[in-house]
């Protein structure tokens, strides 16, 4: 229990606050904040910006009974207001009310390699087949390979339907590499009400997709 209070509250340090604007060319939304992030193990670091809504932040081990390159390691911010749910491959239950966060994770077992640029691209297409697979539930928005400061990243919006959640649902995931690591950003809306907010979610999440930059680490 020590060990992870002291890994959250690093986490939480690292997280911290910082001026509004990441590059001076970007327009970001209102009521957006800039963080850094540190990533596990010197694996990099993150800026990026978020809604200011997002006053909450954790991270910990989505577990996996095949072993630490199938866990996933994930960095979440949302509003504090809402239920805080650490998934895992050992107790799930899917949030059916409100759910309004981004989830930035990336494989338990990371070897620093450098596959180069493709390997975005392979996976586009490899993360979209597995989106039009369940395409009964699924509205695809967004599907591009998009050049967001020095990386590719690959981006797939899509509104979800599904009765056994709240009536709207939508989803961000983009995808690129740290040191020829994948790492993942998924921003998520779940919300029993058709709004402003939920009509603008995918637009407001790919402004702030397009202000971060990576830093590889030591």
């Amino acid at each position: 229990m020590r060990v992870l209070l002291t890994i959250i509250v690093f986490f939480l340090i690292s997280a911290c606050n910082q001026p509004s604007k990441v590059e001076k060319n970007i327009s970001l939304p209102m009521n957006s904040k800039t963080v850094q992030l540190t990533l596990m193990d010197s694996l990099g670091s993150i800026r990026f910006s978020i809604p200011s809504q997002y006053d909450t932040s954790f991270l910990w081990t989505h577990t996996s009974d095949c072993g630490k390159s199938c866990d996933k390691i994930k960095y979440r911010f949302q509003p504090k207001l809402l239920p805080i749910f650490n998934e895992s491959g050992f107790y799930w239950e899917e949030l059916k009310d409100s759910i309004n966060q981004l989830t930035v994770y990336h494989s338990g077992e990371y070897p620093f390699r450098d596959f180069g640029d493709s390997i975005i691209f392979k996976y586009h297409s490899v993360a979209k087949d597995g989106i039009l697979y369940d395409s009964l539930y699924k509205k695809i928005e967004i599907d591009t390979v998009k050049k967001i400061g020095d990386r590719y990243f690959s981006i797939m919006a899509y509104e979800e339907f599904n009765k056994r959640k709240a009536p709207f649902f939508k989803t961000i995931i983009a995808a690129t590499t740290i040191k020829g690591n994948l790492i993942h950003f998924e921003y998520q809306l779940l919300t029993q009400t058709n709004d402003s907010v939920y009509k603008n979610f995918i637009q407001n999440s790919i402004v702030l997709l397009e202000t971060i930059r990576l830093g590889n680490g030591r």
